[in-house]
């Protein structure tokens, strides 16, 4: 029915279902308005119960009492606000809320977030002996690690993983950082096949990794490149995002792989001096 349909229509302004009723019943009414007793053969509800509800849009002002009956004794008349009008007014009062959220985003989220990741903090001596002195130099700047994961099985892919998700109190939009480190029982840095191999791996759980975050991204582009780090070239990705409801692409981020005689660091952060920042500790 079309009266169902408009009740539907007037709750999305932030009415329940018998305030959106009660306020439909009154347009129906038009200029003219309605008594509460018309309201209630209208509408099925109970005379309390449209009395509470003409009360409430009274006080939001999308309803008024007609003056006639205000200053006389004539039964209370009831009048709904143009729908238009009503429509003006929650606009304006949700872009309002809007933008107070919006401030509240950029000065407050940030820290929140800090405090929210902190709270997962891994403590340096709790690592690996052999990672310490790569992270230490991180830690001592403030960065934190959020998340370790260790696989020492070296069966099946002939190197050991420990990965880490990293802190970065200093940037702006991609707080977490990663830090990878595999550890081979030989020195890899020089083997094009293992470097060739592990290049692959990294773009392809790179992909994987971002889609599983749910942030909102519904495509992604990994541009390899070379990327400078104190003079020397690796090899590495430049990320481009494409975000839910945005018609271009993003570029945040970006990614390194860096062969040190027996282990393969894979590093990625927000911006290249940070990235720069995470080779301290070995470069």
């Amino acid at each position: 029915m079309k009266e169902t349909k408009f009740v539907k229509d007037i709750q999305k302004f932030g009415f329940n279902k018998k305030e959106a009723l009660v306020y439909y019943s009154l347009i129906e009414y038009g200029k003219k308005g309605s008594n509460v007793k018309n309201l209630k053969n209208q509408t099925g509800l109970e005379r309390t119960t449209i009395y509470s509800i003409l009360n409430r849009l009274i006080d939001l002002g999308y309803v008024f009492e007609r003056l006639n009956s205000i200053v006389s004794n004539q039964t209370k008349i009831f009048v709904a606000i143009n729908p238009r009008e009503l429509a003006k007014r929650i606009i304006a009062e949700k872009q309002k809320e809007l933008s107070h959220l919006i401030k509240i985003r950029d000065s407050k989220i940030e820290q929140l977030e800090i405090i929210f990741l902190g709270n997962n903090e891994v403590l340096l001596e709790t690592l690996d002996d052999s990672l310490k002195a790569f992270l230490k130099p991180l830690i001592d700047k403030g960065w934190k690690i959020i998340d370790y994961h260790v696989e020492k099985s070296v069966i099946t892919r002939g190197f050991e993983v420990y990965d880490l998700n990293l802190l970065n109190p200093k940037a702006k939009f991609v707080k977490n950082a990663g830090f990878m480190v595999f550890k081979y029982d030989y020195e890899v840095e020089n083997d094009e096949n293992a470097l060739n191999y592990m290049y692959g791996l990294l773009k392809r759980k790179g992909r994987e990794e971002i889609f599983r975050k749910d942030i909102g991204v519904i495509d992604i582009k990994l541009h390899e490149v070379n990327i400078d780090i104190k003079g020397s070239k690796y090899k590495g990705f430049i990320p481009e995002f494409m975000f839910e409801e945005s018609n271009s692409w993003t570029r945040i981020t970006e990614i390194v792989m860096i062969p040190r005689k027996d282990i393969i660091f894979s590093l990625w952060a927000e911006n290249h001096e940070y990235l720069i920042e995470m080779t301290e500790g070995f470069l």
